[in-house]
């Protein structure tokens, strides 16, 4: 993704702590083999290499500290200034001037959470106006989220008030982590589909499929502990599975569901085959997982991110060649039937999961495994880097919006 044009300038914004946040981490190496000079404004600390100047957001102000100070904010100030005060006011003063003074060629917004800054005269003055910017949304967000307690009454108004920005037409490229999302942002908003640019981690050379030993099939779930994540479903299915299968959950840190998983796992029959183990850094993934054989990505599709979900893992998997066993989703049962390196399960429920799992045999996970070759050859963050530089460059520029 090399280029001869000058070098530009882009600003990635992201209300995470970029050094972990690999979605946004690829953002910046797409970028910057695109040839841009690359600026940062988000949490924690210098995120990489890549990035010439790191800015990080203050601490929010003591005014909404309290839960009366959030309280009044969220109550008494209009929908601008609120947003001032939450978010705008944390931006140091350095990066703000950068933007009203057109030093960017490229600004691009992670997420929602700074999207109503677009239409802040303020900092986006005509001058920076004049270059593109880029939202990548990543996944859905639902218009009803923040509903369902007193908290998210309080500051649902916000949310939906952010979220409108979506539509904004300053917006010059939008991207989301697949297609149909997008699609329901584009039949929502009257906008154009968003480019699809899924979650894909680099591909990992010279890595092999590790061999599968036919009374121990190693089961493996990584990433964000959740319970909506097929927990109670995989514990349910291991009670009733033949002794050659191992599960492994390798999390990152939740205090909470730790404590309840292992709770779980102390009473369960097959405990002495069930174990929880610390995570893999980010860029080690692959290689730390290959010694696995099956992931198991099976998510109850009780929302619309997990109905549409390809989560990190879903390629992860690929680039450690394993094999997969995946829901009957419009997202991801699809690939898995294209390349042939997983099982569907047809039902989401615990008995169909346990009998997917059953027909399981080493000579069948290690032929699965040899297919993921193929899939993490082809499928990864090389091909979605030519997407997002690909939505970006095709955006108009060079007009005062």
């Amino acid at each position: 993704m090399t280029t001869t044009s000058p070098r530009r300038t882009a600003l990635v914004l992201s209300y995470s702590d970029i050094t972990s946040d690999p979605r946004v981490r690829r953002e910046i190496d797409w970028l910057s083999e695109d040839g841009w000079v690359i600026d940062t404004l988000g949490l924690g600390g210098h995120p990489s290499e890549a990035v010439r100047d790191h800015y990080t957001l203050a601490a929010p102000g003591h005014v909404v500290r309290s839960r009366i100070g959030t309280l009044l904010v969220h109550t008494l100030l209009p929908q601008r200034l609120r947003f001032r005060a939450l978010m705008t006011r944390r931006v140091p003063e350095s990066v703000r001037r950068r933007i009203r003074e057109g030093h960017y060629d490229l600004i691009v917004f992670n997420e929602l959470e700074f999207a109503p800054w677009v239409e802040d005269p303020s900092d986006f003055t005509p001058a920076a106006l004049r270059g593109r910017l880029h939202l990548d949304l990543h996944e859905y967000h639902n218009p009803d989220v923040r509903r369902r307690n007193l908290g998210g009454r309080i500051m649902g108004p916000h949310y939906r008030w952010t979220r409108r920005h979506i539509g904004s037409p300053r917006f010059t490229s939008r991207t989301v982590v697949n297609t149909p999302i997008g699609e329901l942002y584009a039949e929502e908003f009257g906008i154009a589909v968003p480019a699809q640019v899924r979650n894909a981690p680099p591909f990992v050379p010279g890595l092999e499929p590790s061999a599968v030993e036919p009374d121990d099939i190693r089961l493996l779930f990584h990433g964000l502990p959740s319970w909506s994540r097929g927990f109670q479903e995989i514990l349910a299915a291991l009670r009733e599975l033949p002794p050659r299968f191992s599960m492994t959950f390798m999390l990152t840190e939740n205090p909470p569901v730790h404590a309840m998983l292992r709770e779980e796992i102390a009473g369960h029959p097959a405990r002495d085959r069930i174990r929880i183990v610390p995570p893999a850094p980010m860029r080690e993934i692959a290689q730390r997982i290959n010694e696995y054989d099956v992931e198991v990505v099976f998510y109850r599709p009780t929302g619309i991110n997990l109905k549409y979900a390809m989560p990190n893992k879903f390629f992860e998997a690929a680039q450690g060649r394993l094999a997969l066993v995946v829901g009957e989703t419009p997202t991801m049962a699809p690939v898995v039937r294209e390349y042939g390196h997983g099982v569907v399960v047809p039902e989401f429920t615990w008995q169909s999961l346990r009998d997917s799992l059953r027909e399981l045999d080493a000579p069948r996970v290690a032929e699965m495994k040899e297919r993921s070759m193929t899939v993490a050859e082809e499928l990864n963050s090389a091909s979605e880097g030519r997407a997002f530089v690909g939505a970006i460059a095709d955006s108009s520029a060079g007009v005062i919006r």
